[in-house]
């Protein structure tokens, strides 16, 4: 395997995985948050509010994966 190969490896493995529990962790926050505007309506304004805190606190943390990765295939 030459260099090019093993710093995409390395850029993209983390990002994946960063990015593949992120979508299943917004999946889980989508779920919760829509049963339970069924269950009471009536505080449907706060559960989504609180689902899209939750949401871009999430990507915030797929979006420092990204960084991340990116500054190890610098390093490499």
């Amino acid at each position: 395997m030459n260099d090019a190969w093993v710093i995409a490896l390395i850029a993209i493995v983390p990002i994946a995985i960063g990015a593949a529990a992120a979508s299943i962790a917004m999946r889980y926050i989508s779920t919760a948050a829509i049963e339970g505007m069924t269950r009471q309506p009536e505080i449907a304004p706060q559960l989504f509010t609180a689902m899209l805190i939750g949401m871009a606190l999430i990507e915030a943390l797929c979006i420092y994966t990204l960084v991340v990765s990116l500054i190890m295939a610098g390093k490499v």
